[in-house]
């Protein structure tokens, strides 16, 4: 009988530790793709979900969130349930420029590629959006979903947007972050956003400045399909909103250098009011004149746990999201068609 040498020794233990998890159905993977269905499932420590990628079974929805749960406490964070089972968790919906509409990213078919921890989406330029969009989701342990998100115009759009859109399950109420002060040094203030007479009936947004607010009441949002008003509220403190069930938060941020302004719906009577119906939040992208050729990318970060409406602990994950992205350039060339 041969004598193992050590080495040998390991990579035999290694071989039957591979076997046996395959043998119980253990992977190191954190999702698992159904082709039939179109269906990625993820799984987290603390978060799990299903990103449902069939138009035509996903109730017309080309990326759709649905049976999110936050697992520690069982919550379900998905409107599965209720006036918004339609829309999803989370999805990228209006491509709008200044004055105009092109069209809504979340009902049009992408090109689907999965991966082990997560999949990506590459919208083709139409007629109609002359520009190639591709959104990379990742999901990250315990409880993170990272966006990457590239654009590359064939055209020029001036103020070009894309608005990252999210619902949440009945239950949960919503937050933003504001500048103390409209003028002077931009210290963030959380404040709950609740119905009255003033904004009711339309859909609180924050811009990032006096060009962002200028940018949501250019007309841009009467076009298309869903036509909307914002009221316009102070100056956003963080580009980053919430909405919360006990305590149990959902956070959406984004880079301030790309995110123009940040919607939150407020909380009223959602059997009679649709705003509050929505229990959504809203990132407006970009806002920029893009010009033929341009490349331009972002990302944007969703983060689900107990942090019970904590604005230190939400300080903490936004700074800890400003480091991760920000070796990530902003920009990027585009290779000509040869």
């Amino acid at each position: 009988m041969m004598k193992s040498t050590p080495l040998t020794y390991l990579a035999w233990v290694g071989a039957a530790f591979l076997l046996a998890a395959s043998a119980f159905g253990q992977t190191s993977e954190i999702c698992r793709w159904d082709a039939a269905k179109k269906e990625l499932t993820f799984s987290l420590s603390r978060l799990s979900g299903v990103l449902n990628c069939d138009l035509s079974a996903s109730h017309g929805k080309s990326h759709h969130f649905s049976k999110v749960v936050h697992t520690p406490s069982n919550t379900l964070v998905s409107p599965d349930v209720g006036g918004m089972v339609k829309a999803g968790l989370l999805n990228y919906f209006r491509v709008v420029t200044r004055g105009g509409y092109l069209t809504e990213l979340r009902v049009e078919s992408a090109t689907l590629k999965p991966t082990q921890d997560g999949i990506t989406f590459i919208w083709e330029p139409t007629l109609r959006r002359q520009a190639k969009v591709t959104a990379q989701f990742t999901f990250r342990d315990p409880n993170i979903i990272d966006l990457d998100l590239r654009v590359e115009t064939l055209a020029f759009y001036p103020g070009f947007e894309i608005l990252l859109s999210a619902y949440m399950a009945p239950g949960f109420d919503g937050g933003a972050y504001v500048a103390k002060q409209e003028f002077g040094p931009n210290e963030p203030e959380q404040i709950r956003i609740q119905d009255q007479p003033m904004i009711h009936g339309l859909y609180p947004f924050f811009p990032r400045d006096e060009a962002g607010a200028n940018l949501l009441t250019d007309g841009r949002h009467q076009k298309g399909r869903f036509p909307w008003r914002m009221a316009i509220g102070r100056r956003y403190g963080l580009p980053m909103a919430f909405f919360n069930q006990g305590p149990v938060d959902v956070l959406l941020m984004g880079r301030p250098e790309d995110v123009y302004a940040v919607g939150a719906t407020y909380k009223g009577d959602p059997d009679t009011d649709g705003v509050a119906r929505h229990r959504s939040l809203y990132l407006s992208l970009f806002g920029e004149d893009f010009q033929p050729g341009e490349g331009r990318r972002t990302q944007m970060r969703m983060i689900i746990d107990d942090f019970g409406s904590d604005p230190k602990k939400h300080a903490e994950l936004y700074q800890t999201f400003l480091k991760d992205v920000a070796p990530v350039p902003r920009s990027f060339t585009i290779n000509p068609v040869q």
